[in-house]
């Protein structure tokens, strides 16, 4: 049990900074392209529709009037393998 505690705790933390540079990232980009300051938690939701769900070259529609560019890197990547 405590095993099991002692891991969730290092793994969460592990995980934190691995998502702020794409948060700050999207907050900075938001501010730049729409002059619309975002949260941190919703900068935080905002990373999947931006990084993981958009197909590279595509607008993705941010609010009712933003659209900024999909951040995904490479079209051709393959995750997992």
């Amino acid at each position: 049990m405590r095993f099991g505690l002692a891991l969730l705790s290092v793994v969460s933390l592990w995980a934190l900074p691995a998502q702020a540079g794409k948060v700050e990232s999207v907050q900075e980009l938001l501010m730049e392209t729409c002059k619309k300051k975002v949260s941190y938690e919703q900068a935080l939701v905002l990373i999947r529709p931006l990084y993981l769900t958009c197909v590279p070259g595509t607008k993705v529609a941010v609010g009712e009037k933003c659209q900024v560019k999909c951040l995904k890197p490479n079209a051709g990547a393959v995750i997992g393998r």
